[in-house]
This record gives structure tokens, sequence and C-alpha cells, in this order.
């Protein structure tokens, strides 16, 4: 179908970001005013209302729709989840307009509103990319993300960076401070976990795991490089896991992330790739996805990977 041809639906999440969505969703809508672009939207109202947004939404158009998620991580993670459940899934486009913004950083969509727009609107056809399907055995509910899922230090980092100073520093975008602090007060917090993993029938124990990360892209924590050879169309997902390990061995790891970006050869870190994940921890731990906190718990989750439709230039 062609782009004149296309209509679009905003889902717009206007705490997002510190409110920085409330900025990039004005621009937005002086551009298709001006252009005369046909659209509809609706600003959320409270938390996973986005998810029922584009649930119904899917639900009722069959096809010539674009559903657009207008926020951060956190957002897409809902308007996705939503597409997903509807018996329609149409193409899904983003505006990033959050505090950490990792899936745009991961595909090369503007973290300018105009600029992102732009890509959106001059899109001519759809790009399929891997998302992942994760499956709660606790809660029996299953829910679908684009980023990763985290269990125990870098969650744990998501939710001292969450209900600390992040929304203030965010303001002035200053999201990496909130992290590096919340890094250094999560270590000291943090106590190593048992974990077992199956990955494609391959097993691994882990009596110490410490950081695990499950992730479909490059980044995590607003453009650290978790998993710098992540690729979202190549069925797989990356596995990181480091162990309990000094203060001063993690700064060292740490500095091999930032700044080298070879920290998998490193042999404090387990990594592997998988298309078929099974989790277990058997200690109550935080846990994180998209940089949303999941409730502190015993975890039991499955992961595989499907095909959504986005809708974006590069």
């Amino acid at each position: 179908m062609k782009n004149d041809e296309m209509k679009y639906y905003f889902i717009v999440n206007q705490f997002a970001g510190a409110e920085h969505s409330v900025a990039a969703w004005n621009t937005v809508q002086l551009i298709l005013r001006q252009r005369k672009i046909p659209f509809e939207f609706t600003i959320t109202e409270y938390a996973k209302h986005a998810t029922k947004l584009a649930q119904k939404f899917a639900e009722d158009h069959e096809s010539g729709w674009i559903i657009v998620a207008v926020g951060g991580d956190g957002t897409l993670l809902e308007v996705l989840d939503g597409i997903r459940h509807a018996k329609n899934h149409p193409a899904l486009g983003y505006i990033p307009a959050g505090s950490g913004n990792d899936f745009a950083r991961a595909v090369g969509i503007s973290f300018k509103a105009d600029e992102s727009l732009n890509q959106l609107l001059n899109a001519t056809e759809s790009i399929a990319l891997d998302v992942v399907k994760y499956s709660d055995y606790n809660s029996e509910i299953t829910h679908y993300f684009t980023n990763n899922i985290g269990i125990g230090f870098d969650a744990q980092i998501v939710h001292q960076a969450n209900t600390g100073r992040k929304t203030q520093l965010s303001k002035w975008h200053l999201e990496s401070a909130a992290y590096i602090s919340a890094i250094i007060k999560t270590f000291f917090k943090q106590d190593a976990f048992p974990l077992e993993i199956e990955i494609d029938g391959e097993k691994h124990k882990f009596d110490r795991a410490f950081l695990v990360s499950l992730t479909n892209i490059k980044y995590f924590g607003g453009g650290v490089g978790i998993a710098p050879k992540a690729s979202l169309t190549d069925g797989k997902l990356d596995i990181v896991i480091a162990e309990q390990i000094s203060f001063l061995k993690l700064i060292r790891l740490f500095s091999h992330v930032v700044f080298k970006g070879d920290h998998l050869t490193q042999p404090e870190i387990f990594f592997r790739t998988g298309s078929h994940i099974h989790a277990q921890s058997f200690k109550p731990e935080y846990g994180q996805v998209n940089g949303e906190d999941i409730p502190k718990q015993n975890f039991n989750i499955e992961l595989s990977l499907e095909k959504q439709d986005f809708w974006f230039i590069k």
C-alpha cells in the first residue's frame, strides 16, 4: 500500500520521559495538520491503557492503518502487547519520547520528533522485525516486548533509577547519570541467586547469578551496549549472564561494556543465543522488561520470537 493511502492512529503517553512526550506530540500534531495528513489519536490515562487502546483499535480495523506509539520503550511495549493480542496485527510505528529510547537507538529512529515523524510518513512498506513472546508461568499471562527482560542486577538498577531521580534528571536529558548512580547503589544491595536456564534444549545452572539479560536488541539502560551482536532479524535472543564478582571487577567489566564493547569475551560473562528460552530463578528478584519494573518474585518464564511489522524508514 502506498504511504499516501495509509492512515495513522497515535497512542500518546503524555507522562513518558518526564513529559518530553508532550513536546514531541505537539510537534507531531502541528506537522500533521500543516501537511493536511488525516490522523486519529488518544492520550493514555493510566498504566496499561495503551495496551487496551491498541488491542481494540487493531480488532476494529483490518487494514490500511498504522498504530503509532508516542512515548518511551515502556509505551512501545504496551502498544505492541495490544497489537499482538488482537486478531489483526497492523504495522507499528514509533515516535520516541522516553528517557531511554533504546529501541529507537537500535533501529535508527531519530530522537527528534519531526525527524522520526518523517521516517514514519516516508515509509512505503513495512519492515518485519523480531519481537519476543514471553509466558509468565507464575501469573499464567503472556506478554510481548521489543527490547529485553532482565533479572537481578540490571533489573534492580532499573528499579533504583525509576524510583529515584530519573524523572528530574530526564528533564535535562541526563538519564545516564541516573543509571550510573543506580549501578553503584545496586551493587551493594544485589545478592547472588540460583538460576536455571534452558536455551534451545541446552540446560545451564548458575549458583550465584547476578545479572541476567535476555535481549532482542543491543542496548539497555539508555544506551548501554549489553549485547553488541544482537539482531532484530535473526530470529534469536542474546543471553548475557554474569555471576557475582567483586566491585573492582565490576568496574573493569563495565569499562569493557561502555568503552570497548568486548565484554562478551570476558571470563566473567556467559553468552549464548537461542530462539527458545526457559528461565527459572529460585529466590525473589527484581525484574524489568523494556525498562519497566516487574515486581520482585521467583521467575519462571518462557520466551520465543515472532515477527511484527513496523513502519519506518532509516
